[in-house]
């Protein structure tokens, strides 16, 4: 499983590298906000929120980590989170050069 599969993400924004500057600027803007809201109460709707949008440009790993959250017993919650978290900053360690290679 890859951090980010530039092959989905190619696919899902036909290539055009405008698209994909703006998805990932987005994507990285949110970033702050996900990292709260995974933290605060009713944190399984953001991660299930979260989810979605890694599936949707390719973040597999962030993607994984959130459906094991969503899964996590009471007594996990707190390494689900930080799994979640992990993660998060995994997946902007990725998009960072690849924002940069959009430019």
């Amino acid at each position: 499983m890859t951090v980010l599969d530039r092959a989905h993400f190619e696919h899902m924004t036909a290539g055009d590298p405008g698209l994909q500057a703006e998805i990932v600027s987005l994507f990285q803007g949110q970033v702050n906000d996900w990292m709260a809201a995974v933290g605060a109460e009713g944190w399984r709707d953001a991660v299930h929120k979260l989810k979605g949008s890694a599936r949707g440009i390719g973040l597999d790993v962030l993607a994984a980590a959130c459906e094991a959250a969503e899964r996590a017993s009471a007594a996990e919650t707190r390494g689900a989170i930080a799994g979640v978290r992990a993660a998060l900053e995994q997946a902007v360690t990725a998009l960072t050069p690849f924002a940069a290679e959009r430019v």
